[in-house]
């Protein structure tokens, strides 16, 4: 392709947007002088868009941490995300660490007065193979010798991974299929349509559409949660490191917990700022984390330490309440023994008969006895028996009791003790008739516990045992709904021909509540065999309804209440943003956000906090992340963004005229690699500290896609319909003079030659790279890890795709410009 090109930048007649400041002047200052001050002041730039890149994530952190309050069909109130982690990955998260690269694709347009340019498309490019190359390799050795990591949304990671290798493929079809060098308004279009798709996908694969619902996690925001919240995490961390925590042992836990888990933003902040010696970002820098595994061993030493004390056995009855028929002769009553059970026990029993009218009487209806069971080591299960004295007249059910005396181990070392069902009901029933039907309990209350517990309810056969009547059941949701507060249970209930009892056992699920309470029935009814309901209780004659209550944990509300009072004005400690312009220029002036950090500062972190003040001074003026939402800092930081890649756009343009390079050969080496350092750093943390590698090499992936569909979408977009509405100008026909006769409608010319080799060599090393985590997670079960040998193979082998794609890129463009 012809084209008549300008003076370069650094010639005498080049200009950029902003430099060179001198002119002509500076273009007459000596290369080697040049070389020299155009690189610092590069590397200067990288570091001051790595700190406003921090600001900017910090309101992008703040924005996608906002919660509401949403009102269900019982007008109940839950707290709710509004942002999906996946969407805000995808979407702020994504434009917030590749700010730089997007943003000089388009102020390279816009500057170039719609023509397109080299810098910014390689840039995007160079970046993605740094990123997908490098920072994958770094995260792979990152782990400790034999730890193991994996990617846990497997199917949000090929979705993202596929179209981070079909975005640069597309490219080349743009590129070099449909209009050679030229870029038509359909495609610039679609390019960028397939932004919105990509996140669309992602979202339906994350809420399960394809699979398996990723289960959120993040890190407790202590200003805005609830005491419901607290008390669900408060669940989770007794069932975590054990039930019988101290007050102190819990607060050091839900410390740990939540500050496990991190963001993309927190993650890249906490990289800038040890880069720049800002404010630490508690549980990500390494001393604060060690801290975070300390507070967690402590707590599990502790907790084991209170855990040995001397074993205790414990026997009790089956069951509270037993009936019985009359006829039976010897009825037999179950015990159960739970525990340590190693050593024998010995139980003392005797029957009683009670007080009111219709207690049955001693020798009369049961027969009065006293006896000992004993319980051989292991042995769980033993009966009693007691007999039933039977006559040929009428009665009401009648009743008596069966008491547990003592329990006694034969050993020292083993406490033995009796049960809550220490002592039963025996109802003796007339065979006479089919009975009625009716839940022994109305409303049965039950607390919730750490883990899933099995309420049992009992149905009751009362006045008559003749002949197998049959009923159904099923559970019917309140306030507590199936699958979330309970288990859904339906079916048939049998009772068989002198059968007096039948139990009805549903899941309680642990779920963690502050004071509330949740509701569901349990309901009786389509009677079978002669049998009826009882229609003195809930029901009617129609059904026998049972309420089960599922109560908050007694204990958990002043705990819950010294938790947020503990927790809450710590929160600034954890906080990314601010919220105060004082506080953000105090933090600019202390190496480590503070006068006392300052003090326990290293020299490096001190003369790292001197170099970056000037740009920390200037970014303070950012309005505070707590001003309309975190959204007035997302724009004035990205306003600022923009005007600090003006200045590297420059200064690279510079670099790389003066070295005799083009500007694509800067771009995929200086500007790439300085772009991307930041997210070097953040995504070798996550690797060491995050429990899965997506937040590592995951977001990498999507990070590259909407890279292509933004950074070179909307410019070629922009460029594109431009170019259709302006036609081929005379200073168009200038400066691309042989491509009037194919394009006489003009067109927005983009050169394919040195971007559409580099995006095919990219994309040749990217399938490599993804063949080489699909080997790694199917021959040693996680994609970051293994063996020291095995990571630095895997790493060595990404480098040297890195490196081939550097090589391969430069001397084709070389050759061709060459020629």
């Amino acid at each position: 392709m012809n084209s008549t090109e300008d003076p370069r930048i650094c010639h005498v007649g080049g200009s950029g947007l902003w430099l060179p400041v001198g002119g002509d002047w500076e273009a007459g200052w000596p290369t080697p002088v040049k070389i020299c001050l155009y690189l610092l002041g590069l590397l200067y730039c990288f570091l001051g868009v790595a700190i406003i890149a921090d600001v900017f994530m910090s309101a992008i952190e703040r924005i996608t941490s906002v919660k509401k309050q949403i009102t269900n069909k019982e007008g109940k109130k839950t707290t709710v995300k509004v942002w999906n982690d996946t969407v805000a990955n995808l979407t702020l998260m994504a434009l917030g660490s590749s700010a730089p690269e997007i943003l000089l694709s388009i102020i390279e347009l816009v500057g170039a007065n719609f023509y397109s340019g080299s810098l910014g498309a390689s840039t995007i490019v160079g970046s993605a193979a740094f990123n997908l190359l490098g920072i994958t390799g770094v995260c792979i050795a990152a782990l400790p010798d034999g730890e193991l990591k994996i990617i846990k949304d497997r199917t949000v990671f090929a979705i993202t991974g596929f179209f981070s290798v079909f975005a640069y493929l597309w490219l080349l079809v743009i590129l070099l299929a449909f209009s050679e060098d030229m870029v038509e308004p359909w495609e610039g279009i679609l390019t960028f349509a397939f932004f919105p798709v990509l996140v669309l996908l992602s979202y339906m694969a994350d809420i399960g559409v394809f699979g398996k619902t990723r289960l959120p996690q993040s890190h407790v925001i202590w200003s805005e949660v609830t005491q419901q919240q607290v008390a669900e995490l408060m669940m989770r961390v007794r069932r975590d490191f054990g039930e019988n925590l101290s007050e102190e042992q819990v607060l050091a836990a839900l410390h740990y917990e939540s500050n496990k888990h991190r963001s993309r933003a927190m993650y890249r902040v906490a990289a800038v700022r040890e880069m720049a010696g800002g404010k630490k970002v508690v549980g990500i820098n390494d001393k604060s984390r060690q801290q975070l595994d300390a507070t967690k061993s402590t707590v599990l030493a502790s907790v084991s330490l209170n855990r040995i004390e001397k074993p205790t056995t414990t026997v009790q009855f089956v069951s509270s309440q037993f009936s019985v028929l009359e006829s039976v002769g010897k009825a037999k009553f179950g015990l159960v023994r739970s525990g340590e059970l190693s050593t024998p026990v010995n139980v003392l029993w005797h029957t009683r008969a009670g007080n009111k009218a219709s207690s049955a009487k001693a020798d009369k209806d049961f027969k009065m006895q006293e006896g000992n069971v004993t319980f051989e080591a292991f042995e769980t299960e033993q009966v009693i028996e007691v007999e039933i004295i039977d006559d040929d007249q009428y009665e009401e059910d009648q009743e008596f009791y069966i008491d547990i005396v003592s329990a006694v181990s034969t050993s020292d070392k083993v406490n033995a003790v009796v049960g809550e069902k220490k002592d039963a009901t025996v109802v003796i029933v007339d065979d006479d008739l089919p009975g009625i039907l009716a839940f022994v309990e109305e409303e049965v209350y039950i607390e919730e516990s750490l883990e899933k517990q099995q309420l049992e309810l009992k149905v009751q056969r009362r006045m008559g045992a003749s002949g197998t009547v049959c009923c159904k059941y099923r559970t019917e949701d309140g306030s507590a709904k199936a699958g979330h507060d309970y288990e859904k249970l339906s079916g048939d209930l049998e009772f068989k021909p002198g059968q007096m009892e039948a139990f009805l056992k549903v899941d309680i699920m642990p779920k963690g509540r502050y004071e509330s309470t949740e509701k569901f029935r349990l309901i009786l009814e389509e009677p079978t065999g002669g049998t009826k309901f009882d229609s003195s209780t809930d029901g009617g004659p129609d059904s026998c309804v049972c309420t089960v209550v599922i109560l908050a944990d007694n204990k958990n509300k002043p705990l819950v209440d010294k938790v947020l009072a503990t927790m809450s004005p710590n929160w600034d400690e954890v906080a990314l943003g601010s919220a105060a312009w004082k506080d953000q220029f105090i933090e600019a002036c202390y190496c480590g956000g503070s006068k006392d950090e300052q003090c326990n500062a290293s020299w490096f972190e001190f003369v790292l906090h001197v170099l970056s003040l000037p740009w920390k001074m200037i970014f303070a003026l950012v309005p505070p992340t707590d001003f309309c939402g975190g959204w007035l800092c997302f724009f004035i930081a990205l306003a600022m963004i923009g005007c600090v890649t003006i200045i590297i756009g420059d200064l690279a343009s510079l670099l790389g005229c003066s070295m005799e390079i083009s500007d694509l050969q800067t771009a995929i080496t200086l500007v790439a690699m300085g772009t991307s350092l930041p997210d070097t750093f953040a995504s070798r943390t996550a690797a060491r500290q995050d429990e899965y590698a997506d937040a590592s090499i995951g977001n990498v992936t999507g990070s590259n896609s909407v890279n292509v569909f933004l950074g070179i979408g909307l410019p070629w977009m922009i460029g594109a319909i431009y170019w259709k509405s302006q036609g081929p100008t005379a200073e168009w026909v200038t400066k691309y003079p042989g491509m009037l006769a194919i394009y006489p409608d003009g067109g927005f010319i983009v050169q394919s030659g040195g971007l559409a080799f580099s995006v095919a060599v990219f994309s040749c090393c990217a399938v490599v790279c993804f063949a080489i985590l699909i080997f790694r997670r199917a021959k040693f079960g996680g994609e970051l890890g293994g063996t020291k040998p095995m990571q630095y193979l895997s790493w060595g082998a990404l480098g040297c795709l890195w490196a081939i794609y550097i090589v391969l890129s430069i001397v084709y463009d070389a050759t061709t410009t060459t020629a």
